[in-house]
């Protein structure tokens, strides 16, 4: 088992790339937990995603889990939320 991670911060409105912003290695599988109040968009890509297409939504309180082998993640918030990010 991993060490836990701190929480991820998103800042209204801005895409975070959640590997480089917990350290994992891209590839590495991902549990993410919204710990925040506000709905989360999540998509898998190995650049900033500039478009409204191909995202997967995180409600509050609600985990995902992505795949070994991922490209990227990146996750945004339009009103800013936290995320907790833990390697699978």
């Amino acid at each position: 088992m991993s060490k836990s991670l701190p929480p991820v911060v998103l800042p209204r409105n801005v895409w975070v790339d959640l590997y480089a912003e917990t350290g994992i290695t891209t590839g590495v599988k991902l549990i993410i937990q919204n710990t925040g109040k506000s709905e989360v968009m999540l998509t898998e890509d190995d650049t900033k995603p500039f478009s409204g297409y191909g995202h997967n939504k995180l409600p509050p309180r609600e985990f995902f889990t992505n795949d070994s082998g991922a490209i990227g993640a990146w996750a945004f918030s339009s009103r800013g939320s936290k995320l907790q990010v833990e390697e699978g």
